[in-house]
């Protein structure tokens, strides 16, 4: 059977549809069956539309859609186009089909469940194809970050996560290179070895490259904790399963790589994920540890669930080895930026403060929404250490998220511009609804991709 798919705005009638008001309400999908075709009727009623609206109503679109057994879907955007003031036809086009292949995926590798197959989609036109063929490299960058968060524990240890690496960058102008876990001492990575030293997973470290120019080297450096105990300082959260995420920068770096090499983007970025999991054992790193970096730099280990900063620090150091000149590093970092923002935003943080703004701008554009976050460098007083230059964990219980970046800030030189995301509280989606699906949300490969694609313009 054939869905065709038309947006609302307005109460009308005519030969085929009667439309009622509780119809066109932003977001309502009602199908109805006339003489013997389905139609998908979406409510399209806002005063103002943004691009995010337009991926809201496609993942709604799919969602609808996949209730009904059908082999064709026609979709009617020239109603869409008519409803939308401000956007170009192109930008239309491929956000609502952006939203409607991310409304659409499944995670089913475990389960006897089969995927639901997508239905052919006609659009009575070939002008929009170009886009409509961006929106699946878009969606389907943002799926291998969700693959890669909604993989359980044992299937991606750091071993695996870097086999994976090698498969997925395979025949693509990204190169992969994986520091060993008997590397990573003698190589300056202390933190990453100790970290990783506890588990049965021996600990790696993955750098990727991508040179399709030779203008600004821009470096990403992902957190890449397979899963996260707490170590030592074990988490006593109900949910610690969850943890399993907290690879979850690591996952938006790989899928903005795949991204950019998919797009053959005119940028040269390299990427650093350190891949370690965080348990406690026989081997495993404690309170009270000194780690000494690359630059002379000694850390006293306050607390082992403060990782993620310590493995970062040493991504940081790396890139500026390499050369990048612009540094952006994600993470799921502190739980205190939820308590500060909510499930929605990420924390940004800036040593060029002037840019923030245009970076929440940036976020609002993608879907991967930010909120500008300060550096405030007088609680560098939290990170004391009696027998170190500096503690990992702050001594206060407030501003969390703040201290950690204000650790992390010590690992970059000031001429080097540095940008930080703490992704923590976005690693799932704040709410299943348009696009968003349960597990997880695929956060930031979107925006770090833009955020290169800015860099490089500047």
């Amino acid at each position: 059977m054939n869905i065709k798919v038309i947006a609302i705005e307005e109460v009308d009638e005519n030969e085929d549809l009667v439309i009622h008001r509780h119809m066109i309400d932003f977001g309502k999908t009602n199908v109805i069956q006339m003489k013997k075709q389905l139609y998908l009727l979406i409510g399209f009623k806002k005063e103002r539309k943004s691009i995010e609206d337009i991926r809201f109503l496609g993942g709604e679109t799919i969602k609808a859609i996949q209730e009904y057994p059908c082999e064709e879907v026609t979709i009617d955007f020239q109603k869409l186009i008519t409803h939308c003031e401000g956007l170009s036809k192109e930008e239309i086009v491929a956000a609502f089909m952006e939203g409607l292949y991310l409304g659409g995926y499944q995670f089913l590798a475990y389960k006897k469940e089969e995927n639901k197959q997508y239905p052919t989609f006609k659009l009575n036109t070939d002008q929009y194809d170009v886009h409509i063929k961006t929106a699946q490299i878009r969606a389907n960058a943002v799926y291998l970050a969700r693959d890669l968060c909604n993989e359980p524990a044992n299937k991606l240890t750091p071993a695996l996560y870097a086999d994976r690496l090698k498969r997925i960058f395979h025949q693509s102008k990204v190169k992969v290179e994986i520091i060993e876990s008997e590397e990573l001492k003698e190589r300056g990575f202390e933190a990453t070895a100790m970290v990783g030293n506890g588990s049965g997973y021996p600990p790696k470290l993955a750098v990727l490259t991508l040179k399709n120019s030779d203008r600004k080297h821009i470096a990403l450096v992902g957190k890449g904790v397979t899963f996260d105990s707490g170590g030592v300082n074990v988490k006593t959260a109900r949910d610690i399963g969850e943890m399993k995420m907290d690879m979850g920068g690591s996952a938006a770096v790989v899928g903005a790589m795949k991204l950019l090499a998919d797009l053959n983007s005119p940028v040269h970025v390299t990427a650093v994920l350190p891949l370690v999991t965080n348990v406690t054992g026989r081997d495993a790193f404690l309170p009270s540890d000194v780690i000494k970096y690359k630059n002379g730099t000694t850390v006293e280990v306050g607390n082992t669930d403060g990782e993620g900063r310590l493995i970062l620090a040493e991504g940081l150091l790396h890139v500026q080895e390499l050369g990048a000149t612009t540094i952006i590093d994600i993470a799921t970092l502190t739980g205190t930026i939820g308590q500060a923002l909510g499930l929605k935003a990420a924390g940004i943080f800036s040593n060029r403060e002037e840019d923030l703004w245009s970076y929440k701008e940036l976020g609002d554009h993608t879907g991967d929404h930010v909120w500008p976050m300060p550096l405030i460098h007088d609680y560098e007083t939290y990170l004391e250490s009696d027998c170190a230059d500096l503690n990992n964990v702050g001594s206060s219980l407030f501003g969390g998220a703040i201290t950690a970046a204000v650790f992390l800030n010590h690992f970059v030189e000031a001429e080097r511009k540095w940008v930080h995301i703490d992704m923590a509280n976005t690693v799932r989606p704040w709410k299943v609804q348009g696009y968003h699906v349960p597990g997880a949300s695929g956060y930031g490969v979107r925006l770090l991709a833009e955020l290169i694609h800015m860099e490089v313009e500047e």
